[in-house]
């Protein structure tokens, strides 16, 4: 993954992995969170959180049903977003089992990073 380095010193930008608990998958939490959701037509690609002065979980799902009518440009992938705004952080990190995270200041790619102290 091709990182941005135009951001701001104070900002630290990165990624994260996440090990869901007890057998769920993302599809589980959204069937739970999500009212509109079926697991028959759509299926969870991502999430994303932001947490600051309000906490937003959104998701973005395939809508299985409206692949092969979509006007979305070659090479890309149509998906809805979900928000979720009524959910407490800690609900959602109850759904995993750990989660390993690197941030950077962006001066580098971490691609370009190289440990020497092994």
């Amino acid at each position: 993954m091709k990182q941005e380095l135009n951001i701001k010193q104070e900002d630290l930008t990165g990624e994260i992995s996440v090990k869901l608990a007890n057998g769920q998958t993302l599809d589980d939490f959204c069937t739970a969170h999500i009212p509109e959701y079926n697991p028959d037509r759509f299926e969870a690609l991502a999430i994303r959180m932001y947490v600051g002065d309000e906490t937003v979980i959104t998701i973005y799902a395939i809508d299985k049903t409206r692949q092969e009518n979509s006007t979305v440009n070659s090479g890309k992938i149509p998906v809805k977003k979900f928000k979720i705004t009524t959910l407490a952080i800690a609900e959602l990190f109850s759904y995993c089992s750990g989660f390993n995270c690197t941030v950077t200041t962006g001066n580098y790619s971490l691609e370009d990073m190289e440990v020497v102290n092994r």
